[in-house]
């Protein structure tokens, strides 16, 4: 909250309908005769408004010199100004100014940047465009021998972006008190400096220095008599063949035109300016040419049903990069009352080429397809023509059969994951002119979340195949061969040499139907628990299997093994007119010869169903999600492509059932009760909750009967229809997911299922989860006060949890070690230590996990890669048992191949957002989304990386579905409530971007609205302006909570919170639908913040005036004391102080009537004045 002096007091009421109000430097030295004085006093900073000089007179021959000696004015000299001074001076005399030459000319007989005395002095002069011819001397500073005091030296800046400054002489400070001394430097990215004579070896001097600099991507050409005759010419070149990239609306896409309020691009780096084309043409007219900084075109007047097309051209001098070109639809408007997100095919943004890289892999509800068996770490069998490993799974089975036991349940196996290899369905052989070609392989294979896309060449004919999973759980493959062929497709039941103690399958060719009929039975070795395998009924006893076409089948045969295992083959024609091959697999024979009828009757119209339903799924039911960096969106939007086709939904069989996602498609088929920790969030930030949240938590409620309510545990980490694992563990990491399923839908027989599951089950104990049970007993408390329960219920938890012990728990793994900056309850002095985990991280999401010792952990132990704790080469962060020697413990690690796991990193990661370690977060989180999601270029979703650094396990792993909220919740920095009705933005956007942009879906199936953010950074030399604008906020309180970026705030609106978490500033506004938030940032260590940010406003409020001082200081400002001082006189005036503020302690001091609002460094000091007269301030911080 804003606070207030003990004394305050209004001085005096309103009166004058003007208040006058200057802004002073602390010192002030009286004005040449021959110079005029640039006060800013104006309504705007321009050269050629009279407000803004003394007297009203603007300097204009070569006679007056200009004099910048006011603190922080700025001054600027747009295009259509042609400025003429005898001395342009800034930063004079211990005052801090700048000025800008945007477009304009300056004429000059000598330049100052920087004119410094005794008191020293800090000018900056930015060209980005226009000229400076100075007849004299450039002097960057201009320092006196009368400065002696190395605290007051000199300084001075010039950024040269573009345009041009030239002079007959140049002299940059060496660094030095006296004359000739000062800090001086020029930073050159663009345009041209220009001096007479030759001056290549001055100026090759000064660059050997580091006085002047360019860009890390840029290089300097420097020439005398070439690219000016009789001068010399230094520019910075580089390499300009960048292309805008990012449109939005994406390419391709579908909006509402109503909804499309500008069209956006990624930047160049390099560039000058940018050309937009843009119109209904397919070569679109010019419509727009725009400066660097510009990202954004707005179009006017879209119209419904069209295709416009579009691009950004990229142009630096001379030379133009011409962009690729883009376009858009409209729809027909009728579905465009609401603001929605445009739609994306994304089953074709997300197509990849994975032949020889992953396993073909395709998923219905209780139908999965595995294309060959391509595991990274083992090779064994590629996809192939027809079908290979489609398997039936609705969870009566975890493995090779199915026998009752008491610690397990019925159906659990732990021998038999990946059961589905041993079961060969369709194997295709390609027939050209009586030649056979057994089972190729693809020349290319491509997966999409809606099909696979096979492509052969066979004997010079080109053969493609669409397989798909349609929606009634039937396998569909379309293929085509552009030259007949006959294609043989042979396949086997269930037989494991070892496992399959008897079968009793059958096979036999149904004519009627056209269908191959196999009937699978018998009995194999399971393992329901560790020990011995014991036999039991095969997962598919009594299930039938019917593969059909939509050609006639021709030449079945069949064979019966002396084992007992059939074997079939049978042949179709195929042409370029196409052949359907269909799978399915029921119970029930006439159910499973039914659904294959269906796709066989419509088979393209089938997968154009499955496309739109995957793209349903992902345009309607999650939030959108867009930066500057493609590859992230890739990962982001793959990541909940698996974890959405992991959805398995069995209330057709019993209407109780919780629909809920799985993890993988080998051994975690079943939802899984760790994974849970992460899929239970992910799910609740999807529109239809009751299918794709709330089974995640719900799910664990049958296990209750079996649960050990002296210890709050399950005997499942795994769990099916009627089996469970039998290891035990808790549920506590998955009570937060609950709580936010709840505040993100109102759901309260949803918080009513739920809490009713975990108040049995924890009632009188809550297991450990990395810390997270603090967090779990503040979410048990807030959900009975929800429903009803009296504060005493809500109270139990805290007893439940120890809170009263929360500080010698966290103390003692704080210090019990003798380490430094870690929190383990490892101890080095045990006998049985064995090196420290990862978990130490996983901690860092304890509610009340300090932010200084999280900061602390994070720089000792994981920053500091080569000998610090969990980093590597590649800024993963590694699993593992690691000491204070890390690399020398690696050998601890018990399974190698999980070197490097997903859900560690995600803990990890959410746990540095937690306690605000922004800056290291988002670095780690791009580097492992880059180099784990994208090691190969496209996105995959492994299960680990392996001890040498190569992808492990299945591709296709919802074990990263943590990633999801680590981009949504970390990067973006969302969070909502409808129970609370509050939406908020804490925003981290990543320094290597320039944007990113969200729809949040906010409510359920029924009843949407999508709020729409968009956080985008718009650069400059050593500054930058962050914009966050929101749209659509449904809820009656909108919090945005702007990433600082380790920089220093020069501008910012006053109504902020001076309560913000550390890093951030805060501001919340009520009952707002649209609100555009701009601040201005400062590289700390490149500009004087304190003169950049300096401003001064007066409003009327309810008869009184109040004058605003805003300020901010260097971030690296430390032990600093700020003092505002004011007087109602400038000349002979006595400045008495007003503010005080002591940045080693926080503690601060002020006038009656004046009041502060502070937020880490910077400043909203509101003074109370008497209308009529002047007042005049100044700042300093010492």
């Amino acid at each position: 909250m804003p606070r207030t002096s003990n004394h305050f007091r209004p001085i005096l009421t309103f009166k004058s309908a003007f208040l006058r109000v200057a802004l002073v430097l602390a010192s002030t030295l009286p004005s040449l005769a021959s110079d005029i004085q640039y006060t800013d006093s104006g309504s705007d900073h321009l050269w050629t408004n009279p407000g803004n000089w003394q007297g009203g007179t603007v300097p204009g021959d070569n006679n007056t010199g200009a004099a910048n000696w006011n603190e922080g004015t700025h001054l600027e000299i747009p295009s259509g100004t042609n400025a003429v001074c005898k001395g342009f001076m800034l930063g004079m005399y211990g005052s801090s100014n700048s000025a800008e030459v945007a477009g304009g000319t300056l004429n000059c007989n000598w330049l100052d940047i920087g004119r410094s005395n005794q008191n020293g002095g800090n000018g900056t002069l930015t060209i980005t465009s226009g000229s400076v011819t100075v007849s004299g001397t450039l002097s960057i500073p201009n320092q006196f021998s009368s400065n002696s005091d190395p605290a007051n030296i000199g300084q001075g800046q010039l950024y040269l972006t573009g345009g041009s400054i030239s002079a007959n002489s140049i002299q940059i400070g060496n660094g030095q008190n006296g004359a000739n001394g000062g800090i001086g430097s020029i930073s050159i990215t663009g345009g041209s400096l220009i001096i007479n004579g030759d001056a290549r070896d001055q100026l090759q001097n000064y660059i050997d220095a580091g006085y002047i600099s360019t860009a890390a991507q840029q290089s300097f050409e420097l020439d005398y008599d070439i690219s000016n005759p009789g001068k010399t010419t230094l520019k910075s070149t580089g390499v300009f063949n960048g292309l805008t990239n990012s449109p939005y609306p994406a390419d391709g896409s579908i909006a509402c035109a109503v909804n499309v309020n500008s069209l956006r691009w990624t930047g160049v780096a390099g560039a000058d300016s940018y050309e937009v084309y843009f119109g209904k043409s397919a070569t679109p007219p010019l419509v727009a040419n725009l400066d660097s900084s510009a990202r954004t075109y707005v179009p006017s007047n879209l119209e419904n049903d069209q295709v416009y097309h579009w691009r950004v051209d990229a142009i630096q001098g001379a030379t133009k990069n011409v962009g690729v070109d883009w376009s858009f639809a409209t729809n027909s408007g009728d579905d465009c009352d609401q603001l929605t997100p445009p739609f994306t095919d994304y089953c074709v943004m997300l197509s990849q080429e994975i032949q020889g890289k992953k396993h073909g892999f395709l998923a219905g509800n209780k139908t999965y397809y595995i294309g060959g068996f391509t595991p990274s770490w083992n090779i064994s069998g590629y996809d192939t023509i027809g079908f290979t490993h489609p398997f039936h799974n609705d969870l009566r089975s975890r493995g090779y059969g199915m026998v009752q036991d008491p610690d397990t349940g019925y159906g659990h196996d732990l021998s038999g994951w990946e059961f589905y290899k041993h079961t060969k369905v369709a194997y295709g052989t390609v027939i050209v002119d009586g030649v056979r070609y057994e089972n190729p392989v693809p020349t290319a294979m491509y997966w999409r979340p809606d099909r696979m896309i096979c492509e052969y060449q066979v004997a010079g004919i080109n053969i493609r195949e669409d397989k798909y999973i349609a929606l009634n759980d039937t396998a569909c493959s379309i293929i085509t061969s552009d030259q007949p062929v006959t294609l043989e497709f042979a396949g086997q039941s269930f037989y494991k040499e070892g496992i399959t103690q008897s079968t009793t399958a059958t096979c036999n060719f149904d004519a009627t139907n056209n269908a191959v009929h196999i009937v699978e039975g018998g009995v194999n070795l399971v393992k329901p628990t560790q020990g011995n395998q014991v036999p039991g009924v095969m997962m598919y006893d009594g299930m039938s299997t019917i593969i059909s076409a939509s050609k006639p089948i021709q030449n079945y045969t069949n064979t019966t093994a002396g084992t007992g295992q059939q074997f079939y083959s049978f042949s179709v024609p195929c042409d370029a007119n196409g052949l359907s091959l269909t799978w399915a697999m029921h119970d029930d024979s006439n159910t499973a010869i039914a659904e294959t009828k269906t796709v066989l009757a419509a088979p393209q119209a089938q997968l154009q169903a499955k496309t739109d339903y995957m793209n349903d799924l992902l345009n309607n039911q999650i939030p959108y999600f867009r930066c500057s960096d493609q590859d992230i969106v890739d990962v982001y939007y793959f990541l909940w492509a698996i974890h959405m086709m992991y959805y398995i939904d069995l209330s057709d069989e019993d209407p109780d059932f919780y629909p809920h996602t799985q993890t993988a498609v080998n051994n975690f088929l079943g939802i899984h009760r760790y994974d849970a920790a992460m899929q239970i969030p992910v799910g609740s930030w999807t529109v239809d909750k009751a299918s794709f949240a709330n089974g995640n938590a719900l799910r664990w409620k049958t296990m209750l009967e079996h649960a050990d309510l002296s210890t709050g545990r399950i005997p499942a980490d795994n769990l099916g229809k009627t089996w469970y694992s039998g290891l035990k563990g808790g549920v506590t990491s998955h009570v937060p997911g609950a709580w936010q399923i709840y505040q993100h839908s109102g759901d309260l027989n949803f918080l009513s299922e739920a809490y009713g599951f975990y108040r049995a089950l924890m009632w009188d104990a809550m297991p450990g989860f990395w810390g997270r049970q603090y967090e779990a007993a503040d979410c048990l408390g807030f959900m009975p006060l929800e429903l009803g329960y009296p504060q005493s219920e809500a109270d139990h938890w805290q007893t439940v949890v120890n809170r009263a012990n929360f500080d010698n728990w966290f103390n003692y793994a704080w210090t019990n070690h003798g380490l430094t900056n870690i929190f383990t309850f490892a101890n080095p002095n045990s006998e049985n230590y064995n090196g420290l985990g990862w978990s130490s991280f996983g901690y860092m999401r304890t509610k009340g996990f300090p932010n200084d010792k999280a900061r602390a952990m994070v720089e000792t132990w994981a920053v500091n890669g080569p000998t610090g704790f969990l980093s590597d080469a590649n800024g993963h962060l590694s699993t593992g048992l690691l000491a204070v020697r890390p690399r020398n413990d690696w050998d601890k690690i018990s399974e190698n191949a999980f070197f490097i796991t997903p859900d560690t990193n995600a803990f990890m990661l959410l746990g540095m957002f937690a306690t605000n370690v922004d800056d290291h977060a988002t670095k780690f989180a791009l580097e492992h989304l880059k180099n784990y999601n994208m090691k190969w270029g496209i996105p995959t979703a492994p299960e680990a990386i392996n001890r040498s650094y190569e992808l492990f396990g299945d591709q296709y792993s919802n074990f990263n579905a943590g990633k999801i909220l680590v981009i949504l919740e970390g990067i973006f920095g969302l969070s909502y409530s409808v129970v609370d009705s509050s939406f908020t933005v804490a925003d981290n956007l990543p320094l290597e971007w320039d944007y990113m942009e969200t729809y949040v879906p906010i409510g359920d199936s029924n009843n949407v609205e999508w709020t729409h953010v968009r956080v985008e950074r718009i650069p400059g030399d050593h500054r930058s302006t962050k914009r966050i604008q929101v749209q659509n906020n449904t809820q009656q309180s909108l919090r945005i909570q702007p990433w600082l970026e380790n920089k220093s705030l020069i501008k910012a609106p006053r109504n902020y919170s001076s309560q913000a978490a550390p890093g951030h500033i805060a501001y919340q506004i009520e009952g707002s639908r649209d609100t555009t938030l701009e601040l201005k940032l400062s590289e700390s260590d490149t500009a004087d913040v304190l003169a950049e940010s300096l401003r001064l406003t007066s409003e009327l409020l309810a008869n009184e005036s109040e004058i605003s001082i805003q300020f901010g200081i260097a971030n690296s400002a430390t032990d600093t004391t700020v003092i505002l001082k004011r007087a109602t006189q400038l000349d002979g005036g006595n400045f008495e102080e007003i503010y005080r503020f002591d940045t080693s302690d926080q503690s601060e001091s002020m006038a009656p009537g004046v009041h502060s609002n502070v937020t880490p460094n910077y400043f909203t000091i509101t003074d109370e004045l008497q209308p009529e007269g002047s007042a005049y301030y100044k700042v300093s911080a010492e």
